[in-house]
């Protein structure tokens, strides 16, 4: 009997995280979605900066830094196409460019 419970209980378990998408680890699977990627930016003052190509981080030129929310399309960091960090009046498009400390995105107003 504990069995037959238990094999229910996981079968109901994995058809719960499949419909909620934790069960689906691809963190961007439309490249022509905006998403989230905050945690791939580093700050242009940060000293982190310094390593952020190594680090495989881009880095972003902003009042803001990383304390607002960057969304990119794409589907990884290397393939990034278009960019917004969200202001205080709503979103500004960020500008990518190619720096010796690696990829740019730069906060024009």
């Amino acid at each position: 009997m504990s069995k037959k419970v238990l094999t229910v209980a996981t079968i109901a378990l994995g058809a719960a995280l499949s419909l909620t998408g934790v069960a689906h680890a691809e963190p961007n699977g439309d490249p022509h979605k905006f998403y989230d990627f905050t945690t791939e930016f580093v700050a242009a003052t940060d000293p982190a900066a310094v390593n952020a190509k190594a680090a495989g981080k881009l880095l972003i030129a902003s009042p803001y830094g990383t304390s607002h929310t960057i969304a990119c399309r794409g589907t990884n960091t290397a393939d990034l196409y278009d960019c917004m960090q969200e202001d205080d009046l709503g979103w500004i498009t960020l500008q990518k460019t190619e720096t010796p400390l690696g990829t740019t995105w730069i906060y024009f107003p």
